[in-house]
């Protein structure tokens, strides 16, 4: 080799280049904005009262087995 090999940016490369940086800038921006959840129901992040289920656990509103169209499954045999 010559010298050291620089790095540049091939005409076909810029596109896919501008493509990264955009999805970055978007998710960059969704995550500034500090959007919690949607504003329907049954979106968003799963938020668990850790304290509410402890004390129907206790209260015996919830089973301490597994459903009942639970099966587990069997690894496979070789």
């Amino acid at each position: 080799m010559t010298g050291p090999r620089r790095w540049h940016v091939r005409r076909r490369d810029a596109p896919f280049l501008a493509l990264v940086a955009l999805t970055l800038a978007c998710i960059g921006g969704f995550l500034a904005t500090g959007s919690d959840s949607p504003a329907g129901p049954g979106g968003g992040w799963r938020r668990i009262d850790r304290d509410a289920l402890e004390r129907r656990i206790e209260a015996g509103d919830l089973s301490g087995r597994e459903a009942l169209w639970y099966r587990a499954v069997e690894p496979a045999r070789r």
